[in-house]
């Protein structure tokens, strides 16, 4: 079976350099293709010069929305560091930290909330993008390029947000069997095709999630994730894991109901379901899978501390502790009032509020009775 899909736009260097293999060595996997669309040199969507944020980029996220989402994740890390002890040397690290808005938001709130942790906290930004590394180190910051790069963390937090929606993940489809789906080119446009699968930790990722999928149906496998996952217990001495990222758990991402996977394309504020065009220039993701991934850690020696919706971590975290009083129509009020919008947003029912899950994962030191963020509901039982 073979389906075609329209191409676009094929002059681009990651297009070129697909094309290049796929005439060398036939069809490439969907997480080949996705690999090199997203990552490839410097012709890569996040490792070229591209805005991929804010009203210019192609999406909105979380940071770009309020400050105080940096502000709320700062109140959780000053809770975590006094469960570690308080430690004099306390490392941050945020994967795929992009333009490290939130570290930098992270170290505001901390200089004014809690000096002691502040001078305590040395950040590590880990960011594929040479040119988002350009501005170098600073006083309590430092740029790597990936995360095998960094020395081992005695006590801290591996923080990432949005990060793992972005990793390239295989398609598989179920007809009459499993079968991957292969990237191939007709001469024209990529086009694709369906194989046998490319290694038997496709099946084997289905059936130990007990997750048959029915005929017809399509998905995606995060085999990235979880070597993600591992290379992240190994780093961690002590400390904490926190994810946060749009998906669901298990059960819910492979349900019949999404026959089609949840493969979308970001490109200047719209989404599109189709990854052979703008290649390279539009950005590729899919659903976390929240069950896996909690899977995966505590294979790799992470425990899980708790789970639950952005809405629930932030509410818990005491957002509503940053709403400005806003009264009469004056401009102070009006800009309160855009503020306080703003921060219900991030917490919106059936917006950003449902659709971003928080994972916390422990490592060296037994489970907290209750974190501050998973105070108002917590919801492991949903990974299940």
């Amino acid at each position: 079976m073979t389906t075609s899909a329209d191409s676009t736009a094929l002059n681009t260097a990651p297009a070129y350099e697909l094309i290049r293999r796929i005439k060398e060595k036939g069809p490439v996997t969907f997480a080949e293709f996705m690999d090199c669309a997203l990552y490839w040199g410097e012709g890569g969507y996040y490792t070229s010069g591209l805005k991929r944020w804010g009203p210019g980029g192609d999406y909105i996220t979380s940071i770009d929305v309020s400050p105080v989402f940096s502000r709320s994740i700062a109140a959780q890390l000053v809770e975590m560091w006094r469960l570690l002890g308080s430690p004099g040397a306390f490392d941050l690290v945020e994967a795929g930290a992009g333009r490290g808005l939130l570290s930098r938001g992270i170290l505001s709130a901390l200089e004014e909330t809690c000096p002691e942790l502040y001078e305590a906290i040395r950040v590590r930004l880990v960011e594929k993008n040479p040119s988002l590394r350009e501005g170098g180190a600073g006083e309590k910051t430092s740029w790597y390029g990936d995360i095998t790069e960094l020395a081992p963390i005695t006590k801290g937090v591996v923080l990432s947000n949005e990060l793992i929606d972005s990793l390239p993940v295989h398609r598989v489809l179920c007809s009459g069997g499993l079968s991957e789906i292969y990237v191939d080119f007709d001469g024209t446009r990529f086009v694709e095709v369906a194989g046998p699968l490319s290694t038997q930790r496709l099946s084997g990722y289905l059936e130990d999630l007990a997750i048959s999928l029915v005929e017809g149906q399509r998905a995606e496998i995060n085999l990235a994730a979880a070597e993600w996952m591992e290379k992240v217990a190994a780093l961690l001495g002590s400390g904490f894991v926190v994810t946060i990222d749009y998906g669901l758990p298990a059960r819910e991402l492979y349900s019949p109901e999404r026959r089609d996977g949840t493969l979308l394309c970001h490109y200047r504020h719209t989404i599109n379901d189709n990854p052979y065009m703008n290649v390279g220039s539009q950005d590729i993701t899919t659903h976390v899978d929240f069950t896996s991934l909690a899977r995966s850690g505590a294979k790799a020696g992470l425990e899980l501390t708790g789970f639950t919706t952005q809405k629930n971590f932030l509410l818990g975290a005491g957002v509503l502790g940053e709403l400005r009083a806003s009264g009469d129509l004056g401009l102070e009020n009006l800009e309160n009032i855009q503020y306080n919008r703003a921060v219900s947003e991030l917490i919106r029912p059936g917006g950003m509020g449902d659709t971003f899950k928080v994972l916390v994962q422990h490592k060296g030191l037994q489970r907290p009775a209750a974190l501050k963020g998973f105070s108002f509901r917590e919801m492991s039982s949903y990974l299940l």
